[in-house]
C-alpha cells in the first residue's frame, strides 16, 4: 500500500513541522476512511464441452472461487472459467471426475 498526498501552495507557508503533521494527518484520515477489499489470484482456464454436457459445465461455476468468465459457442463450445490460484488443483481433479478433459 502506499500513499501519495499532493499539497498545493497556497500562499502559506507550514514549516517543517507543520507540513508533515499536514501529510500524516491526510494519511491518517484516509486511511482510516479506506474500505478492505478482498482481492483475488485468478488463473484462467478453458473447458471445451459438447452440448449435451453444458449443465455439467455450468455448475462449475462457484464465484468468488471459480467465475465463468466467457462463452463461445460454435464448432467448439468453450467457456472460460477464472480460477482462484490456490483452487486450480481442485478445479482440475474436478473436471477429470466429470471426464470433461
Amino acid at each position: 500500500m502506499g500513499i501519495v498526498i499532493v499539497r498545493w501552495f497556497g500562499g502559506v507557508k507550514l514549516g517543517t513541522g507543520g507540513l508533515s503533521r499536514a501529510y500524516r494527518d491526510t494519511a491518517a484520515e484516509t486511511i482510516g476512511g479506506a474500505e478492505i477489499v478482498d482481492h483475488y489470484v485468478y488463473d484462467r482456464i478453458t473447458v471445451v464441452a459438447p452440448f449435451d454436457r453444458m449443465s455439467d459445465v455450468y455448475r462449475l461455476a462457484d464465484p468468488p472461487h471459480v467465475v465463468l468468465a466467457a462463452e463461445r459457442f460454435g464448432e467448439r463450445n468453450e467457456f472460460d472459467f477464472d480460477v482462484r490460484s490456490s483452487r486450480v488443483e481442485g478445479f482440475l481433479a474436478t473436471l477429470r471426475a466429470k471426464r470433461l478433459i
